[in-house]
């Protein structure tokens, strides 16, 4: 047993002193995959020769016998880092790219070590800063800054870890960051954020407070259809105004849901709840006969949008007419699952007009038309040919 310890003993000096260590490879595709496939090999002869350890078992059974086993325990990874490799291309021999990767152990520890040393001191700025935005209450510099110094110590640790593989990780270098501590201030004090909506016939105010009063340049947005629509910062009074015209971006009725703006992993954790907000829109004062030149299903779905953005259409001969122009292109995927369609739409009435271009995705043409014809701006319609019989 002291012999098996003894040759781990040696062999973990031997690796503790500086050597250069070589991989060569070769590839049939290109000097490109040679030079990646030699410092890929490098890494796997770097790791294994840190991760290979003897582990020694000893067991002692009824009769009073010692017994005691070894077996070798290695892992290899080529995820890590190698600073200070040399690549040296070979001759090409039998249509094969040849490759020659070389490192210093010594030489790359004092390069990672260089780089651990850059990032602590990072590391200690940020720190700084962070405590600075909490002073402030700027939440979204606060969630920036957070990120950056999680960031800083994940590369820290990554670093770590390649350097361990060279030499033996001296205590001083071991990562001691305030990360968790600032991270639960964080929380903490966006736990305490409150968010609230007032939606009026011009706009929808919003407006955020935290524990010590109104929050000045909150970033919110404005989500529909599981993507944002509009965003805003909060003004000294902790305010946010978001027009009509933002909230009906998508659809002339509907909600909207108000959130923060801000890293979804620190609104989770704070229990940060969005608000929804229900809008309708305003009759128009026009009612309209359509007059539509264009694919059936299209147009069928022109109708039931221009209802909805408060457009009121009847069949009857007497009324204006609205006259709308429906022109598609359609083309299915390659596994003709799918059709894109691509169109423009021109609406007309007394002396108003406008061309809209649109595009849509759906089973066939019929749908991806009628998604399409849904992507039209509901609110400048409204506005543009809600009163337009009055201006005649």
């Amino acid at each position: 047993m002291n012999k098996l310890f003894l040759a781990s003993l040696v062999a973990m000096t031997a690796f503790a002193s500086a050597e250069v260590l070589t991989y060569t490879a070769t590839s049939k595709k290109s000097q490109k995959e040679a030079d990646q496939l030699a410092l890929e090999g490098l890494a796997k002869q770097l790791r294994t020769k840190v991760s290979s350890e003897f582990e020694t078992t000893v067991k002692e059974d009824s009769k009073g016998k010692v017994t005691s086993t070894a077996k070798g325990m290695k892992s290899t990874s080529t995820s890590m880092t190698l600073k200070g490799a040399k690549l040296t291309q070979g001759p090409k021999s039998k249509g094969a790219f040849q490759s020659t990767a070389t490192i210093d152990t010594d030489l790359m520890a004092s390069k990672i070590l260089m780089d651990l040393n850059s990032i602590r001191a990072q590391m200690k700025s940020k720190d700084s800063i962070i405590r600075f935005d909490m002073v402030d209450r700027d939440y979204r510099k606060m969630g920036v800054d957070m990120v950056a110094l999680e960031k800083l110590a994940d590369s820290y640790t990554e670093l770590l870890e390649d350097l361990s593989c060279v030499q033996k990780i001296p205590k001083e270098m071991k990562l001691e960051s305030t990360l968790g501590e600032l991270k639960e201030y964080l929380i903490s004090g966006m736990s305490s954020l409150k968010i609230e909506t007032d939606l009026t016939s011009e706009a929808l105010m919003v407006t955020v407070t935290d524990f010590a009063g109104p929050v000045k340049g909150f970033p919110l947005a404005l989500t529909q259809d599981s993507r944002d629509i509009a965003h805003e910062k909060t003004n000294d009074e902790g305010e946010a105004v978001f027009s009509l015209a933002q909230v009906k971006k998508l659809h002339p009725a509907g909600e909207v849901m108000v959130h923060a703006d801000l890293n979804f992993r620190y609104v989770r954790a704070a229990v940060l709840l969005s608000q929804t907000v229900r809008y309708d829109s305003e009759k128009a004062a026009c009612t309209y006969r359509l007059v539509c030149d264009g694919p059936v299903e299209a147009c069928g779905a022109l109708k039931s949008f221009l209802a909805d953005a408060g457009i009121t259409l009847l069949d009857k001969e007497s009324l204006p007419a609205l006259n709308a122009k429906l022109q598609f292109t359609d083309k299915m995927n390659t596994s003709k699952t799918l059709c894109t369609s691509r169109g423009t739409v021109t609406l007309g009435a007394f002396e108003q007009q406008t061309t809209e271009s649109v595009q849509g995705v759906g089973r066939d043409e019929g749908i991806a038309q009628a998604t399409a014809v849904k992507k039209l701006p509901a609110t400048k319609l409204n506005q543009m040919f809600g009163k337009a019989c009055q201006k005649k």
